[in-house]
């Protein structure tokens, strides 16, 4: 088992307690020494080990992957290895190959605002769309201030236990070390430099279509660069992207992924008074938030969908697309306001007039204090409903 995340998100605390509940053997290659001793002699690193082996940020050691493959091999009982890892090495198509179909992965994402109640609350709105319960919801109302109060503070625990100067402190200091020191494990940058300037002009089109060249020029670095810069931000989980989702409703589908920072926070920072002077920047930054929170919730769920957004050239558009293995499908429409306009369902309408069965219900999250049925498979949810079901 993979699980996979970003630094500061509770991987290894959630992994070693997890080895160590089960009396197992817990290596970590943030030290040194067991770090060279993976990197001289990996066979010998993970033989002669009984019971469940955790290897913590195992990417450091790509050779412990055919070490691994070795061992898993010679005996096929499951549930011998638990690795973790703060970048997408494990999944990168070399070392993923090596370990395919020996292998599951997980992300472990920041903290979802269900796990940071007290106590945590059940969040399953992922669930409940796919199965059509929304009408069960009674979510605590929360107001548009409150839900940017929320979203400006993000979910990594060592920033929340800080205020003012010290968070926004923490921030950058995360920001310089994770480019520093996990970067540098998934590429030779030249330039490090650029990518905190990078990493602000993506916070600034949070939840925007991605248009690379737009950066790359106000960056000052060519389209190629740009892209590869991109991608590594993406590999230690600072960017995230929301790919275009391509179906057979029009063929004038917009193919740009939607682009984000992984944490509302750290976005927060970037942005700085912006997201309080400015609506817009706020409406994003709310968007992102949403995205997100279901983002974490579908690597728990049951349904386990895939998240895309919609747009044609027509401008139809719908915020997010969730797709089940079997090809349901629940539209997702999200505003920082209470005021749901009719023009704020055309997207989720059409999808439901072309899908039909398919799909499974549209839902517009927003900062209404109730849940509304507008008819049909239609809702609107108080964006509370993703951590306060009621």
């Amino acid at each position: 088992m993979v699980v996979a995340g970003p630094r500061q998100a509770g991987k290894s605390t959630l992994a070693e307690r997890v080895v160590t509940g089960r009396g197992g053997t817990w290596l970590n290659l943030d030290d040194t020494v067991s770090l060279d001793a993976a990197r001289s002699d990996p066979v010998g690193f993970v033989s002669g080990r009984t019971g469940l082996v955790g290897i913590d940020e195992a990417q450091r050691a790509p050779e412990l992957l055919l070490a691994i493959k070795a061992q898993v091999d010679r005996d096929r009982r499951p549930g011998r290895f638990l690795l973790t890892g703060s970048t997408r090495l494990l999944g990168a198509p070399g070392l993923a190959d090596s370990l395919a179909g020996r292998m599951e992965s997980l992300i472990l994402w920041p903290f979802t605002q269900a796990e940071l109640n007290a106590p945590p609350a059940s969040a399953d709105v992922v669930d409940r769309a796919f199965s059509d319960e929304l009408g069960g919801l009674r979510p605590e109302p929360v107001a548009r201030s409150g839900v940017l109060e929320r979203a400006g503070a993000g979910g990594y625990l060592p920033a929340l236990v800080r205020t003012g100067r010290r968070r926004d402190a923490w921030f950058d200091s995360y920001v310089s070390g994770v480019i520093d020191r996990e970067v540098r494990t998934v590429a030779d940058v030249t330039y490090l430099r650029e990518l905190p300037r990078l990493l602000r002009l993506v916070a600034a089109r949070t939840a925007g279509e991605l248009n690379v060249a737009d950066i790359a020029r106000d960056l000052g670095l060519t389209r190629p660069t740009t892209d590869s810069y991109l991608a590594h931000l993406e590999a230690v989980f600072l960017v995230q992207t929301v790919p275009a989702w391509s179906t057979n409703l029009t063929s004038r589908v917009v193919r740009r992924p939607k682009i984000g920072l992984g944490d509302t926070g750290l976005a927060a920072r970037m942005l700085g008074g912006r997201v309080r002077t400015d609506g817009q920047v706020a409406g994003r930054l709310v968007e992102t938030f949403v995205t997100n929170e279901l983002r974490a919730q579908a690597e728990w769920s049951q349904t386990r969908p895939e998240l895309f957004h919609y747009r044609d050239r027509d401008g139809t558009e719908v915020d997010l697309v969730l797709e089940s293995g079997d090809g349901r499908v629940v539209g997702v429409e999200v505003k920082a306001g209470a005021t749901v306009r009719a023009e704020d369902l055309r997207g989720l309408r059409l999808l439901e007039e072309r899908l039909g069965s398919d799909f499974a219900c549209g839902m517009v999250l927003c900062t209404a204090p109730q849940p509304v049925h507008l008819g049909g498979r239609l809702w609107t949810l108080p964006i509370s409903a993703l951590w306060s079901a009621g």
